[in-house]
């Protein structure tokens, strides 16, 4: 081919060929740089684009078991919820986006991005929970501005709802926002962070009954996070309905006759144990604590001098006074100490060791049977029994019949209560029992301490004979 070049073209052709090579150098170290930029600084940007413009799992939160009285009325039911959450990952600039949902929602932003910082680590993707339950205006507000705010969600859930308000708050309970040591434990398997669980009452102690199955949908999103279409979906299964022993009539009226007091109540049906009321006073709002009770709130129920979070039925400890009289009636009769027919003359007063044990009764009941000292509840009759007695041997039928330890109620946490002894006050003291104290716990005072509810379960037994049920 050399024979078609001319000499004189020889140089021209190297001159075109040097010049090309050159020209294709430079061409390549500029999309050399290019990719650099783009695989260096760019990389981490162009990576979210590329994963979140794909395939993600999204939870389908199922609805709560209902829980309802004995004939069926309902006490807690579900309503829908919209909860705002937020994909850092798909904000591009998430403490800008963070600062004006902050504004939208007036909520202070150290509140909203410390839920951010909270959750780091947990999943690039997994969306953090800002705000439960925002409503409607809320919601309007914040759709219209969500192309301003990506990696903001919306979700429709459904949130509990305590139809009555305060009615039978200590039974049932309430749910609040798991906590991370909840989580660290696994206190219940398959449980998220933002998730709501049962923290008292039956909501707690049937947390795993009533929270049913979560189910998922495969959806496609794009670069900002908003689901394009449903590629596929497994249903949630509901939690299952909670039927209680609890009469809502009676739980009504029993919550009226405790009104503006401390106390407690519990009625129970003696052929079968069931807790048909169950009261403690005064009550709380259930309902404040679904979507995240403020600090202002809280503060005011657990500085409340009558403790309004406290379950008095099974957690307060109290002297059970003249209730008591039964045991002291049992034990006197099983040891053989009196009979139904054994009497004791009360004039107000027994005088033993230089003072005077009184008698609620002042000018006294005159001489009195063991079937009326229980009907009028003779302070004088028990005192008598008490001291031939002694506190162990009352103490062991105290304890026979389920005093000192929990009843088994399906509620927690429950006191079990104190009955003494002469083992217990040297154990307690370093000091012996005097037989003066032996009066006062004959008759339910001193040391003595148990929950209305035990109490209740031991009328209950006696009541149908000597059937101890758990409640």
């Amino acid at each position: 081919m050399n024979g078609f070049i001319k000499a004189g073209d020889s140089d021209w052709v190297k001159q075109r060929i040097v010049g090309f090579s050159i020209f294709a150098l430079v061409a390549f170290l500029v999309l050399l740089a290019r990719l650099v930029y783009l695989q260096a600084v760019m990389g981490e940007d162009y990576q979210r684009l590329s994963v979140n413009n794909s395939i993600r799992l999204q939870i389908i939160d199922p609805p709560r078991g209902l829980i309802l009285d004995r004939d069926g009325v309902k006490m807690a039911e579900n309503r829908p919820s919209f909860d705002v959450s937020f994909i850092p990952k798909d904000a591009g600039d998430p403490r800008r986006v963070v600062e004006q949902l902050a504004v939208l929602l007036q909520i202070p932003f150290d509140d909203l991005w410390g839920r951010v910082k909270h959750t780091r680590g947990l999943g690039a993707y997994r969306p953090v929970l800002l705000k439960q339950d925002i409503g409607r205006d809320a919601l309007a507000v914040v759709e219209a501005r969500r192309m301003d705010l990506p990696g903001v969600l919306i979700d429709v859930r459904v949130r509990r709802h305590y139809l009555h308000e305060f009615l039978a708050s200590h039974l049932i309970g309430y749910l609040g926002e798991v906590s991370l040591e909840e989580l660290n434990r696994g206190a219940v398997e398959g449980l998220r962070g933002g998730e709501t669980i049962g923290k008292s009452g039956v909501e707690r102690a049937y947390e795993t009954f009533l929270r049913g199955d979560p189910g998922g949908r495969q959806v496609e999103v794009n670069a900002s996070g908003q689901v394009m279409r449903v590629l596929n979906a497994v249903p949630s299964r509901p939690g299952r309905n909670l039927h209680l022993t609890i009469d809502h009539a009676l739980q009504v009226r029993t919550e009226q006759l405790l009104e503006g007091i401390a106390g407690a109540a519990v009625a129970v049906d003696p052929q079968n144990g069931h807790v048909l009321a169950l009261a403690s006073s005064p009550p709380f709002p259930p309902n404040a604590f679904v979507s995240g009770i403020d600090a202002a709130r809280w503060e005011s129920l657990v500085s409340h001098p009558f403790r309004p979070l406290e379950n008095k039925a099974i957690q307060g400890e109290y002297p059970p006074g003249s209730t008591y009289k039964i045991i002291t009636a049992i034990a006197g009769l099983e040891e053989k100490v009196i009979d139904e027919n054994t009497t004791f003359d009360c004039a107000g007063f027994l005088s033993f060791a230089g003072r005077d044990y009184r008698c609620w009764k002042k000018e006294g009941h005159g001489r009195v049977d063991l079937r009326r000292a229980l009907s009028e509840s003779c302070d004088v009759y028990f005192y008598r029994v008490g001291q031939r007695l002694g506190v162990d041997r009352i103490a062991w039928y105290a304890k026979a019949s389920g005093l000192g330890a929990g009843t088994g109620v399906d509620l927690e946490p429950e006191s079990r209560g104190l009955i003494p002894s002469s083992v217990w006050k040297r154990k307690r003291f370093g000091v012996p029992w005097q037989d003066g104290e032996t009066l006062s716990i004959a008759i339910g005072q001193g040391y003595n301490l148990t929950t209305p509810l035990q109490m209740a379960m031991l009328t209950a037994a006696v009541a149908n004979g000597g059937v101890r049920y758990r409640p």
